[in-house]
């Protein structure tokens, strides 16, 4: 094993900010002010993975380093006041064969149907809540390759609360035994197509790496090790190991009512 100082880095990209959606020349100029061939893994973080397959300069940067992997959101609430500007999951759904073919494995994509969420406002109830909206955007993911879907509960910091008062929602509050029993139904039903469920940051559930630098390097074209040691300063149930965010708080035109990121209430 090399020296940890002689490892390339795993770049995270970003949980700050959705930087390959909204801001991907700026992706694209860090990953080349770091340098390219430093790179071991760019982990991207998307809503949007279109810019992967069309944004040149973005393609010409990430061509450079070792390898790619996507984790890609797609909730189901895309178009809703939940997540106003975020494109329907159809539309995602259906880049799914062309973006494993640019990754070149479709063991590097991993689905996050998260967080999971279900608010009133007025007389509309939305939420993703719901194993028929699970069902439906896993069969086409499965079938493509996508072996792994993350999932948790939202979590109700005090800004997001503030945010949803502030915009007339009402948010449903799950106890602990709801969240395992639905966690379980989702389990199930990622079992029937052949996807394996884990959870990120769940109370009640094991501690999981969505950052996982055994998966990256296993991965690898040329299977070259990274950090393998857990990362500081994530919460106490994150199990992701070390990487270097290259995000910064950016304005993020998803306007996510429930985000955890966004640095005002």
């Amino acid at each position: 094993m090399l020296a940890t100082a002689a490892l390339k880095k795993v770049i995270s990209a970003s949980r700050r900010t959705d930087l390959v959606a909204h801001h991907p020349d700026e992706l694209a100029r860090r990953v080349f002010e770091f340098g390219p061939e430093r790179v071991h893994t760019v982990v991207i973080w998307t809503k949007d993975a279109a810019n992967l397959l069309r944004h040149e300069p973005l393609r010409r940067a990430l061509g450079g380093v070792g390898q790619v992997f996507l984790h890609w959101t797609i909730t189901g609430l895309g178009g809703s006041f939940l997540e106003p500007t975020v494109p329907p999951s159809g539309d995602q759904v259906r880049l799914v064969d062309e973006v494993i073919a640019y990754l070149g494995d479709a063991r590097r994509v991993h689905w996050r149907f998260d967080p999971l969420v279900s608010v009133r406002r007025g007389g509309e109830s939305v939420g993703n809540v719901a194993v028929p909206l699970f069902r439906s955007l896993a069969a086409p993911l499965a079938r493509a390759g996508v072996p792994v879907v993350h999932t948790s509960f939202v979590t109700l910091y005090p800004k997001v609360i503030r945010r949803f008062a502030a915009a007339g929602v009402e948010p449903a509050e799950f106890g602990r035994e709801a969240r395992m029993e639905f966690l379980a139904q989702l389990s199930a039903a990622a079992s029937d197509v052949g996807m394996r469920l884990v959870t990120c940051c769940e109370p009640g559930s094991a501690r999981q790496r969505c950052i996982d630098g055994e998966l990256l390097a296993a991965l690898h074209p040329t299977h070259e090790p990274c950090r393998t040691d857990r990362a500081r300063g994530q919460r106490d149930l994150c199990g992701c190991t070390v990487s270097l965010d290259v995000g910064r708080y950016l304005p993020c035109p998803n306007r996510c009512l429930y985000c955890y990121a966004h640095p005002a209430a």
